[in-house]
């Protein structure tokens, strides 16, 4: 046989499978829907348009509406209607109170689920329907008694009801009860949406047959040219993994291939098409079709969750890299999707602000606010002003940094690559203690007898105030001119003691200076009480703080309709800390950051939902959430990413996905354990929290071995078990040599909350001199109690390709750097490998003489040759070598091999002329496979 690419992932292909005992969770299928045994899908009719519920009473504590009967037909199971026990004297009778839905159109009704609050609930209650166009006739149909707190009752009732009614007999509860949920079902509830995909697609089907493998021929095949860069990206995620080359091109796909191509996506909304894609596996290739490059790049985001997690580490494992067929068909909820990093307080470098950016666009988020300046530092380069250079900390003990306006650049487009927008934020008038002192102190930047150190002036009577927006010009104006983003964040909040009169002039002077560079302005509320009528700023909701004063938030904020972005403390603040870690407080557990919806904003300070006390934020003004992480605990990546991890991953699922997918929190953790091994193989150092069992997952590494033939406290085997205390795992190597199987230490750190440390991969290493040259199939055994993880590796003199060619190429090839892998290519001319440059054929045809001289490795295998082979001064070479997987090759034509100084072996091979063998060192053998040679053989091969 020829060399197999596929057979030894050393030559970056896919290989053995890396055993686990709990197997990967499978896709499901979307809780808006489900399939009846008539086929078609079943709707929850509480939901369609025209559906009306409606109580014999309500709870009349203010705000009203928070127990409105609407509220527990809106899919956010965390508010609801709640019945007036207050009104019905002495005791409480459940008798007199009734809640019921009127639907859009008579239907038949299969299935009511009710959500119930525990213990506040009925301990006996009749489901009721009405046929008749009033609903003043009622049947009983299900007589309930103690129900769950998730309560589902089949009723099948197939002739066409008008309204469905519980009415409550018995409670144990004397102060009423609330329902949650009210669900009408035509058909079977749909189970919960599991999968591997976060945030939860729109509609994802399991498909059937044969799973689809990403291999060494794999490549990315674009529709159209222009698609080249995103691309090229999007293979770089890929390439380190499975050490493939998946070459960029336009053409038709094979089986093998990823597809990206532009087009209409059916089922798509018109309004969804900037983001929106469609994914199909098969055994038939991976195709991923979008209207815009933008859902191509989601797409191919849902790709890698539901390949192994180990595609996700940058260093080469042994696959295979399989995806089990699924349909997907996804958009998202709204449009700002982000995360506010902080470098302000603690500087954050490049390289780490780039790892959240990947972290981030994994997760499908689309904004990176930085907030670049504070009272600890300015971190943003505005020329003209060389004092605000990012180096102070203003005596708190901070980490300092500073980004020039070319490091900005940078970031701004590496996030672009990824199709995220970064949104900076300069911070005033308050929080500006730093970029005050720079700039003169408070004699020059502060009014007349200030003594606050952390303000600009804002009153428009002093002269101190025109100095102060006259630096504003010059930074707005530099920061515009770097960020090519539509919106610029000016901060805004807590301006606490600020003459609230002063402190709108303010804001409507930097929403004047923003707006002539062409930029939307984006404050912190109250910010947007300075905005001038009629204007597009955006209101960026977090709070009513106003340092424990009087409430400041009006329904006014929210009735001129201004686009708003949620980020309500109570729920998405990720410095707050949980399960035990260091953090602010109140704190924000795993289910506290899921368990909220935009439309449904609790505000911590007044105890109040803020929809229905303030009348907003309204659902048809929200653009999205962001969740930002404060930096005044944070000390550089891996605390961030403790903080961040895997909270924000909810939060935003809670942005993308449709609202009647996140309501269910014991379905997203299920999806967030198979998301705990993608972070451990990136190496992020996210939460391994007990509230989640982690799906254990392993892969081996490819291990490549120089002419020594020896491998140096090599990492072999990786599991990751976010649930499992690296303590107690013990671990051995069998190399596949024969060798006796030897025990091995495991290096991984443990869960430590109060450091912010996760778990990380259980990495096995060793140290071994293979007898031979060739290609190895080892194995770690990983063994905890009675459970049992078997991990194949590799360990292999085979070069990794940095080069991959197929198909015909004609006239002569150069080779002048890096390792070029031809497999069932056609080279219609001479091929010449330069000093440093490899060469490694598999089942290739090459139509003229091979020449290699000079240091490198020439590996020919299975490969037909018409014409002389000369190699001079190599590393490494085989012609054949069984023991390395590489089968014999066709040479027409005389072979000489001389002065090369690493293995050579010439095993099996059929030549047509004389094979000459001189100067190597060591000499060449034939691994015991003697070759046919047609000429004579002289030399070093004279008995091969």
């Amino acid at each position: 046989m020829r060399f197999s690419f596929r057979a030894v992932p050393a030559l970056a292909i896919g290989g053995l499978v890396a055993a686990v005992l709990v197997p990967q969770v499978s896709a499901g299928t979307p809780t808006t829907t489900a399939m009846t045994t008539e086929g078609s899908e079943s709707v929850n009719l509480s939901l369609l348009p025209g559906a009306v519920a409606s109580a014999k009473s309500q709870r009349t504590t203010a705000p009203a509406l928070t127990y409105a009967p609407a509220n527990a037909t809106d899919v956010f199971v965390h508010n609801g209607w709640t019945s007036n026990y207050a009104s019905v004297g002495n005791g409480y009778d459940p008798t007199q109170d009734w809640f019921q839905v009127k639907l859009a159109t008579p239907s038949p009704v299969y299935e009511v689920f009710t959500r119930w609050t525990s213990p506040a609930k009925p301990s006996e209650y009749e489901l009721q329907v009405s046929t008749d166009a009033d609903c003043q006739t009622w049947t009983t149909v299900a007589h309930v008694v103690n129900p769950a707190d998730k309560d589902s009752q089949v009723i099948d009732h197939q002739d066409p009801v008008t309204c469905v009614r519980m009415q409550a007999l018995a409670t144990t509860s004397t102060v009423g009860y609330t329902i949650n949920e009210f669900e009408l079902w035509s058909g079977p509830k749909p189970p919960p949406t599991v999968g591997q995909i976060i945030p939860v697609p729109v509609k994802q089907t399991p498909g059937t047959g044969q799973p689809w493998q990403l291999t060494n021929t794999s490549r990315i095949v674009v529709s159209s040219s222009a698609l080249t860069a995103t691309a090229e990206v999007l293979a770089g995620y890929l390439r380190p993994a499975t050490g493939f080359v998946l070459p960029v091109v336009t053409g038709s796909p094979t089986a093998a291939d990823i597809a990206l191509s532009t087009g209409s996506v059916a089922g798509l909304p018109a309004d969804k098409t900037a983001e929106g894609y469609s994914l199909t596996v098969s055994s038939g290739g991976a195709k991923i079709v979008a209207p815009q490059a933008h859902g191509l790049f989601n797409g191919f985001a849902s790709l890698r969750q539901l390949l192994p997690a180990a595609i996700n580490a940058q260093t080469e494992g042994t696959g295979p890299w399989t995806v089990q067929p699924i349909t997907v068909l996804d958009y998202p909820r709204y449009e700002h999707r982000g995360l506010q990093l902080d470098p302000a307080r603690n500087f954050m470098t490049v390289a780490e602000i780039r790892s959240m950016i990947d972290q981030l666009a994994a997760l499908k988020g689309d904004k990176l606010h930085l907030h670049l300046s504070d009272s600890q530092s300015w971190r943003l380069e505005i020329k003209g002003y060389p004092a605000l250079d990012g180096t102070g900390c203003n005596g708190a003990a901070c980490i300092a940094g500073f980004y020039t306006q070319e490091d900005f650049k940078g970031l701004v487009k590496y996030a672009a690559d990824r199709f995220i927008e970064i949104v900076p934020e300069l911070e005033g008038p308050a929080h500006a203690t730093a970029a005050v002192r720079s700039l003169g102190g408070v004699a020059v930047m502060g009014c007349q007898g200030q003594t606050q150190t952390d303000r600009f002036c804002t009153n428009p009577l002093d002269p101190a105030s025109e100095r102060a927006l006259a630096f504003w010009r010059d930074a707005i104006a530099q920061l515009s001119a770097i960020s090519p983003a539509p919106i610029i964040h000016i901060g805004g909040d807590e301006a606490i003691g600020m003459p609230h009169e002063d402190y709108k002039w303010w804001i409507g002077q930097m929403e004047k200076i923003v707006n002539a560079n062409g930029k939307q302005m984006m404050g912190w509320n109250p910010a947007l009480e300075g905005y001038a009528p009629g204007s597009t700023s955006i209101n960026h909701y977090w709070s009513d703080y106003t340092g424990g004063g009087p409430p400041l938030i009006k329904p006014e904020w929210f009735n001129q309709h201004r686009p708003v972005i949620t980020t309500p403390e109570w729920n998405a603040y990720l410095d707050f800390g949980y399960d035990g870690s260091p953090g602010r407080t109140p704190r924000t557990e795993l289910d506290k950051a899921y368990g909220w919806d935009p439309e449904w904003v609790y505000e911590k300070y007044r105890s109040v939902w803020a929809q229905p006390a303030y009348g907003g934020p309204k659902a048809e003004d929200i653009i999205g959430i962001e969740a930002p992480i404060w930096g005044e605990q944070m000390r550089g990546l891996a605390t961030n990413e403790y903080m961040v991890f895997p909270r924000l991953a909810g939060i935003l699922e809670k942005a993308w996905s449709p609202k009647v997918l996140t309501q269910d929190y014991d379905s997203y953790v299920q999806r967030l354990s198979v998301a705990g091994p993608r972070w451990a193989f990136a190496n992020v150092n996210y939460g391994s929290i007990a509230q989640v069992n982690w799906t254990p997952e392993s892969m081996g590494t490819v291990t490549r071995f120089g002419v020594d033939r020896t491998v140096t406290n090599a990492p072999l085997g990786r599991l990751a078990a976010g649930s499992i205390p690296p303590g107690e795992v013990t671990a051995s190597i069998d190399w596949g040599d024969g060798s006796a199987a030897e025990t091995a230490p495991i290096a991984g750190r443990d869960y430590v909350t109060s450091q912010r440390q996760g778990r990380s991969l259980m990495t096995v290493s060793g140290s071994h001199t293979y007898p031979a040259d060739g290609t190895y199939h080892g194995t770690v055994t990983y063994t905890r109690q009675a459970q049992t993880w078997v991990v194949p590796f590799v360990a292999t003199g085979v070069p990794a390709c940095t080069t991959m060619l197929s198909g015909t190429h004609n006239g002569p090839l150069n080779i002048t750097s890096g390792v070029a892998c031809f497999d069932g290519a056609t080279v219609s001319g001479p091929v010449t490998v330069a000093a440093g440059a490899g060469l490694y054929a598999g089942g290739s045809e090459f139509r003229g003489p091979v020449t290699a001289s000079g240091a490198g490795n020439v590996l020919i295998c299975g490969t037909t040759v018409s014409g002389p082979v000369s190699v001079t001064g190599r590393t490494r070479v085989w012609l054949g070598n069984p023991a390395g997987e590489c089968a014999p090759s066709t040479i027409k034509g005389p072979v000489a091999l001389q002065n090369n100084t690493g293995s050579t072996i010439v095993s099996g091979n059929r030549i047509s002329g004389p094979l000459a063998c001189s100067g190597n060192n060591p000499a060449p053998t034939d691994a015991g496979q003697p070759n046919s040679v047609s000429g004579p053989k002289s030399g070093q091969c004279a008995k091969l």
